[in-house]
């Protein structure tokens, strides 16, 4: 390793998103070596076994119920790409730093009760979804499904997993008001309320009927594209059985057992708990079980889950794998050292970046290892946000102003800055869905995008920002020198690179800006705290049917990604219990259709070079 020191700017650049998938004899990916108390070399190799030999010892010792009584009748069968596994092995992974929960999710936690068919991404309708965890049928013209669990399904700790576990993700999680004191999220609500929820029916045991007034478009594709059991449509199925010790409505001494742990109360031990990555005594479905949670030591580390209730083609039950163990890390630059030797079986997150690729595949054979390329659900690497709620008087009424936003928007060198950060990959686009989806417009998709020094100033001084001082310096609201601090997550290291070059294009036309750089933890505490000037993130594709669930790039309807707008994201969430009342014009968009609402809102956010 220190003879191929390096530093990320000596990097190669490069782009596009890629998956590792390791093969080095003894530290692959599919290197499924059993572990020695896993049955030995012969029993991996045995492909006529029905389950892992460290089960089938568990059975035999009596601790653990045989096969048969551990899958449900009807278990889901996935067939192997190319061949059957072996089981045994760990696959070595990493995460940088305990706030990097997102590889977690799509590694161990996809197990919705409805998912995406393989090799689609939901943007052509029903057929893009299929089963999962539960069966599903659509009535009604979309006002009604009926979600039917696998009989006999169980989670991760044996218990049965029924209808009564639907419900209480509904009823006393999703639901509950304690739990979301300012607001819904809308997958629950009827269309166009604050709070009318949907009627939620027991059928049967393992039958939850959901029934809406009108069609709920998108019910199905927000459920398949969310991940872990905790927040958003994947808390449609959770294990009461173990949460409702934690609930005030089931436990009256949980304001008790959370001020024990030194909590405020209930609500905060509840969530806490309800937390597969940090919680090991979490139940789940997933295939493999967190025994050691991030924050714990030096790795999080996951074991097979002996219910998992999915076999291959053959009728033997996954995972082949044993183990998931993912190294906490310092930074990118260890993962990225990890991967060049061969170290990490399977990754996907974090080195991936474009300009890391070139250096990474050049060295492929070296370290034992092969790329994939893997589309990215994202429509924009990098997005600004001014926030228009801000305290400070003087720029909440200038960042406001459209005709400053686009200003600013025509200084920005947006091909400059896809050469000199992302390798010459991508292209200048708004805030605005990629050609794939079905959304594309191409007018959205670019306008104000092109680098036009001359236009940056006409409406920079339409904005007001006439005058200035003997240095060129645009004056503010204060008569200072307008400086805008724009604060970027440290998550996204290429951001802060990239703001150099947007620095430079705004002081070209007499605007100055101060990178912040902070922490993940730190940048959500500051932008719901309203704090913030100016902000960067990535940007999603724009998922808009199913309300707020996609349209806050549009509205301010909740705070996932209205960071232009949190105070007026809060009133609307709280009923306007909180937060800062829109103005008219932002109150009218919000109940018009998607379209008319992003004609008048689009221009808050503008942006450098999308990646694929």
């Amino acid at each position: 390793m220190t003879e191929h020191a390096f530093t990320r700017r000596s990097l190669l650049r490069g782009g596009g998103g890629l998956l590792l998938l390791a093969t080095a004899g003894g530290c692959g990916f599919f290197d499924t070596s059993p572990a020695k108390d896993a049955g030995g070399p012969a029993a991996a190799a045995d492909l006529s076994a029905k389950e892992a030999p460290q089960l089938a010892e568990l059975v035999k010792a009596g601790k653990l119920p045989p096969l048969e009584q551990r899958l449900p009748k009807n278990p889901m069968v996935v067939t192997p790409l190319k061949e059957p596994g072996r089981y045994g092995g760990t696959w070595a992974s990493a995460i940088v730093g305990e706030d990097d929960f997102d590889w977690l999710y799509y590694s161990l936690g996809y197990e919705p009760l409805v998912r995406l068919k393989p090799g689609t991404n939901g943007q052509k309708g029903p057929d893009d979804i299929v089963p999962n965890v539960a069966e599903f049928e659509v009535q009604d013209d979309g006002r009604v499904y009926v979600f039917r669990l696998r009989e006999g399904l169980k989670w991760s700790d044996g218990q049965p997993c029924t209808a009564d576990d639907m419900l209480f993700a509904f009823e006393d999680v999703a639901t509950y008001h304690d739990l979301h004191t300012t607001g819904v999220y809308d997958l629950y609500l009827e269309n166009g309320t604050t709070d009318e929820l949907v009627k939620v029916e027991k059928v049967d045991e393992r039958t939850v009927r959901y029934v809406y007034k009108q069609p709920k478009a998108g019910l199905l594709f927000q459920i398949a594209v969310s991940t872990f059991e905790r927040g958003g449509a994947a808390g449609f199925l959770l294990p009461k059985h173990y949460l409702k010790q934690f609930h005030k409505k089931y436990n009256p001494d949980a304001d008790k057992l959370a001020k024990e742990r030194q909590l405020e109360d209930w609500t905060q031990l509840f969530m806490n708990k309800n937390d597969v990555a940090h919680n090991a005594d979490m139940p789940t479905l997933h295939p493999w079980k967190i025994t050691n949670p991030v924050g714990k030591g030096t790795a999080v580390v996951a074991e097979r889950n002996p219910y998992y209730w999915k076999v291959d083609d053959k009728g033997r039950q996954l995972p082949y794998i044993d183990r998931f163990r993912a190294e906490v890390l310092g930074d990118v630059e260890v993962e990225l050292l990890k991967i060049m030797n061969g170290e990490i079986g399977l990754q996907l997150r974090n080195f991936n970046t474009p300009e890391n690729k070139p250096l990474i595949a050049q060295n492929a054979e070296k370290g034992k290892y092969r790329l994939f390329d893997v589309p990215s659900r994202l429509s924009n690497t990098m997005i600004l946000q001014f926030n228009q709620t801000i305290k400070d008087d003087g720029l909440r009424e200038l960042f406001q102003k459209k005709d400053f936003r686009i200003g600013l928007s025509y200084a920005i060198n947006r091909q400059e800055i896809i050469d000199g950060v992302y390798a010459g990959q991508g292209e200048p686009w708004q805030a605005a869905p990629s050609k794939n989806n079905a959304l594309y417009d191409p007018e959205f998709a670019k306008q104000y995008t092109e680098y036009d020094v001359a236009k940056a100033d006409e409406f920079l001084d339409k904005a007001g920002l006439t005058e200035k001082d003997s240095d060129g310096r645009r004056l503010g609201p204060d008569g200072k020198p307008l400086i805008i601090t724009v604060m970027a997550s440290t998550e996204f290291p290429h951001h802060v690179e990239a703001l150099e070059f947007v620095k430079k294009g705004w002081e070209a036309v007499g605007v100055g800006l101060r990178v912040d750089p902070v922490a993940g933890t730190l940048f959500t505490e500051r932008t719901m705290g309203n704090q913030p000037q100016c902000s960067t993130y990535t940007c999603s594709d724009f998922d808009v049917i199913t309300g707020t669930g996609g349209d806050h790039y549009y509205v301010p309807s909740n705070s996932g990604s209205a960071r232009y707008a949190i105070r007026w994201a809060q009133w609307y969430g709280s009923k306007g219990k909180s937060g800062d009342e829109p103005p008219a014009r932002c109150a009218r968009s919000s109940r018009r259709s998607p379209r008319c609402a992003r004609s008048r809102t689009s221009p808050r956010r503008w942006s450098t070079p999308r990646r694929w």
